[in-house]
């Protein structure tokens, strides 16, 4: 059975299941969030009537900068063994 990777992150699985987690990846800027459904807030139930918006947990925990971070690191992490070597900072 051939394996389809997420084109954000570095999840494998069957196409079906690649196509579903793509649409919902943290990593994609354009997903869809389950929670508030790109809304941003959540509508919280309290009594009869009334109703409370807060922020959705989910989408109000994107950080640019960490996202920047998580690409710097991925990309450090994805270096050539000619990369790696070139530096001369070889333990041996």
């Amino acid at each position: 059975m051939p394996k389809f990777k997420c084109d954000f992150c570095k999840r494998r699985s069957t196409k079906a299941a690649m196509q579903k987690h793509e649409h919902r990846c943290f990593r994609n800027p354009n997903r869809f969030c389950d929670n508030c459904e790109n809304k941003g807030f959540t509508r919280n139930h309290i009594i009869d009537h009334y109703y409370e918006d807060t922020p959705c947990h989910f989408c109000s925990k994107r950080d640019p900068k960490i996202e920047e971070a998580i690409k710097k690191y991925e990309a450090d992490m994805n270096k050539t063994v000619d990369e790696l070597t070139t530096d001369n900072n070889l333990p041996f």
